[in-house]
């Protein structure tokens, strides 16, 4: 019960702070965009994204990366 909370809890804090991509992907989802996976690649400055990241345990981090992209096919 307390572990079903407790992943609640995460899961709404994880949407709360990216509501805007989870908005614009169902929009652009809804107007025939799909997921493409187009392998790790920097990010689009003009797409929302949730980009991943690694980081050392001595606090370096390489740059964000996205490895799939919401495209409409042409």
């Amino acid at each position: 019960m307390i572990a079903a909370a407790i992943i609640a809890g995460f899961l709404g804090l994880f949407y709360a702070d990216n509501a805007e991509f989870f908005d614009t992907a169902t929009k652009q989802m809804k107007q025939g965009a799909e997921w493409h996976y187009v392998g790790p690649q920097a990010l689009d400055p003009t797409a929302k994204s949730i980009p991943g990241q690694i980081c050392d345990d001595d606090g370096t981090c390489e740059e964000p990366y996205i490895i799939w992209k919401l495209k409409k096919d042409n």
